[in-house]
């Protein structure tokens, strides 16, 4: 009797969600009893809420059919389901047990488990990455197994995919690619971690799904969930490095009412040089960082409407830099820590506007997303004061597709473009490139068949064309590159606890506009560039196997994989220089194989649920018929870290202790005037702790290197001048969160 008057209460009270939506209650599977505070998630809509006091719950989706719904509660096992609009009175059963960690995954083109993929993909949510206390994104991306980081000093760093990147690595954020790579490793990805949810990372040739360039893997970010139906949140945070001397301040606030949300942030970093561990200074590796975002997005029945604007400003010293041909590593390491903007110096901006617009039907969806962006680099070389070069590139793009499902298939196809604009500042002292147009032109196809229960197909297929033009008084170029890039894989599901996926999968990159015609200084690099517009498109073929063994208390994730590249773009020096500047040309390599192997574990017992340990391994090697190597190729790395939490039910929530080695192998194997690295362990340690009291305090702390080690990374632009990495340091961070009912 009582269910008749919760079900008639609910359809007589909600008649246009009835329509249009989702309504149900949610039950413990054995006893029945209704469960409250279920974290319920639909991925495709952005949209989540938890159930009630009585487990009931409404999701305004629409009236299309089987969209993947997400029920999440600390004290049941993570349950995924297909709900149609239409449904009502659905009743979902919950099973007591530990959380599982199956990832939905956005990145692929349409929103699904990580298990229905057949490609190599990692998926990790930004606050887990986050108890490392890495500094930028790529940092906190070497967690993931196959995945390093290239950095400029302490605070400028791009991800490395198996031994991929600054070019052959897109970084996408909520589908809008970032461009600024493509003017090197001597600036960060513009980007920085305020308002982030999620990180996807696709390892290996993604070139089927998201164009030219993909050719190490795709590094996919996405905006953390709006606040959740009917409330609103106040996030603000202090981190403080005693490292750099140096503090962020951020603050976002998200509101959810009715079919709107919103969501606004802004964050503010100031660092000085960085601490070594020989107690000196990183000479001129300060930064200053501004960042801000907004996005506002509104649904209705079946569609759904979003705006994005990201901001982000950096200013930041050129460490290791100078003419002087007389100084010594020890020249770059000084006794007085500096904070304030000196010579030499970048300034870089990179500013995102994008809208997507989604629209479903029965058994159909489509999307469009259009985008905006805008790249400035400018750079002041120490022995003048005007800029020595400022450059800025405009991006336009455009995605279109169209998705039909069928029982046990799935077609996706669409078309995909961008414009891009290169142009110099006529202020600037020199030009490291000429002005340049670029237009990209691709259409692609993915075919998903689900043989049966346990096994599944995937084959794509792409055209990709690249016309490059510029014209100037001394150089002229009008160039086209054309490609297309086919994809096939293959998923067996052998029973609960096994899973295999074998993947191929080919790439194509077209030489870049400072791969063709650069010819001048580039300071943030330390070199003078020359390009070579002879220079053909590099191709790729990787062939990956992928085991997982998933059990209640542990899983295991064997993937080798072997990769063929030819006509691989590099840059090495030809023994001269300019202005005590040394010379590097573009150049290429015929053919070069690269084959690895990245391992990962966890393991939770069952005696002791609060207790986990993670583990990680990654091998590349790297040959070529000419017998040489590639320059910063990334050594063997080993990485353990033991996890243990207590619950606890009044004030404080819950206390999460931490402890992280990484052991790194010396890397010898060194491409033509590259210094070697030797071999180094790291340990760090980590505690973070919730309390909750008129709000949510979340108050994280730790010690990055604990032993103090010197170690000289190899990945590091600055191993060239001896320049170790940061010493021993403690950093903090305090949140605050406050959350109450959207004021209607």
């Amino acid at each position: 009797m009582k269910n008749l008057i919760f079900w008639a209460a609910i359809l007589c009270s909600s008649s246009l969600l009835a329509q249009q939506g989702v309504i149900g209650i949610v039950r413990d599977a054995q006893s029945h009893k209704a469960i409250q505070d279920v974290l319920i998630t639909v991925p495709a809509f952005q949209i989540s809420l938890r159930s009630d006091q009585d487990g009931s719950f409404s999701l305004p989706i629409g009236e299309y059919d089987l969209q993947l719904i997400r029920f999440q509660h600390p004290d049941y096992k993570l349950f995924d389901t297909l709900l149609a609009g239409y449904m009502n009175a659905v009743t979902i059963h919950l099973t007591i047990g530990h959380m599982t960690t199956e990832e939905v995954t956005v990145s692929a083109q349409q929103v699904s488990l990580r298990a229905k993929n057949t490609v190599p993909m990692e998926v990790r949510s930004l606050n887990d990455l986050q108890l490392s206390g890495g500094m930028h994104i790529s940092e906190l991306l070497t967690k993931i197994p196959g995945v390093y980081s290239s950095s400029l000093g302490n605070g400028i760093a791009k991800p490395v995919i198996r031994g991929m990147q600054g070019m052959r690595v897109v970084t996408l954020v909520n589908g809008l690619r970032l461009e600024g790579q493509q003017w090197g490793g001597d600036h960060g990805m513009g980007i920085g971690e305020l308002g982030l949810g999620s990180v996807e990372v696709i390892k290996g040739p993604a070139s089927v799904l998201y164009g030219a360039d993909a050719l190490g893997g795709v590094v996919y970010l996405v905006d953390e969930p709006y606040a959740r139906i009917g409330q609103q949140t106040l996030d603000v945070q202090q981190k403080w490095n005693q490292s750099t001397n140096g503090s962020t301040s951020s603050i976002l606030y998200k509101k959810s009412q009715g079919n709107k949300r919103l969501l606004v942030a802004g964050s503010y970093a100031n660092h000085a040089d960085f601490l070594l561990p020989n107690g000196l200074y990183a000479k001129n590796s300060r930064f200053h960082e501004w960042v801000g975002k907004a996005s506002y997005s509104w649904f209705k029945p079946n569609q759904i409407h979003q705006f994005r604007y990201a901001f982000n400003n950096t200013v930041a010293g050129i460490p290791g830099h100078t003419h002087d041909s007389l100084a010594t590593p020890l020249s770059f390491q000084v006794q007085t820590q500096g904070r304030r903007y000196s010579l030499p110096s970048q300034f870089f901006t990179n500013q995102l506007l994008s809208y997507e617009y989604k629209r479903f039907w029965t058994g159909q969806e489509f999307n469009l997303l259009l985008g905006q962006t805008h790249n400035r680099l400018v750079e002041y070389d120490e022995k003048v004061t005007k800029p020595f070069m400022e450059m800025d590139l405009l991006n336009s793009v455009y995605q279109a597709k169209w998705t039909k499902k069928w029982a046990q298939q799935q077609l996706i196809i669409g078309l995909a473009g961008m414009l891009q604009l290169n142009l110099n500042a006529p202020i600037a002292a020199d030009q490291l490139l000429p002005d340049a147009l670029t237009f990209d032109q691709g259409v692609f196809g993915l075919y998903k068949y689900e043989l049966s229960k346990t096994h599944m197909f995937q084959v794509g297929l792409r055209q990709d064309v690249r016309w490059i033009r510029t014209q100037s008084d001394s150089i002229f170029l009008q160039q086209r590159y054309a490609s297309p890039n086919l994809s096939a894989g293959w998923s067996w599901q052998v029973n609960s606890f096994q899973r295999h996926r074998l993947n191929f999968s080919s790439g194509f990159r077209a030489p870049h506009l400072s791969e063709l015609l650069a010819n001048g200084f580039h300071h943030g690099a330390l070199r003078y560039e020359i390009g070579d517009s002879s220079l053909v498109p590099e191709r790729s073929l990787q062939l990956d196997w992928s085991s997982d063994w998933n059990t209640e208390h542990g899983s295991i994730t064997v993937n080798p994989y072997h990769a063929w590249v030819r006509d691989y773009i590099y840059i090495q020096p030809n023994g001269s220089s300019i202005d005590g500047i040394p010379v590097f040309n573009y150049e290429q390599l015929e053919l070069g194989r690269m084959y690895g192997l990245d391992l990962s574990a966890h393991y939770h017992p069952h005696w002791l649920h609060n207790l986990h340990w993670e583990g990680s391994f990654s091998y590349i090697h790297f040959a070529s018929t000419q017998d040489s190597a590639i320059s910063l190729l990334p050594p063997t790395r080993l990485q353990n870290e033991l996890q243990y939490h207590w619950d606890f039910n009044r004030n404080i929530q819950k206390l999460e202790l931490s402890l992280s080695h990484t052991w790194i192998a010396a890397q010898t194997r060194v491409a033509y005037q590259e210094a070697t690295s030797e071999s180094y362990q790291l340990f760090n340690v980590n505690a973070r702790l919730y309390l909750e009291k008129q709000g949510s305090w979340v108050l994280q702390t730790g010690v990055r290197n604990l032993t103090n080690s010197a170690y000289v990374d190899h990945l590091s632009r600055l191993k060239n001048i001896g320049m170790p990495g940061p010493g021993r340091h403690i950093y903090l961070s305090l949140k605050y969160q406050v959350q109450q009912q959207s004021k209607k």
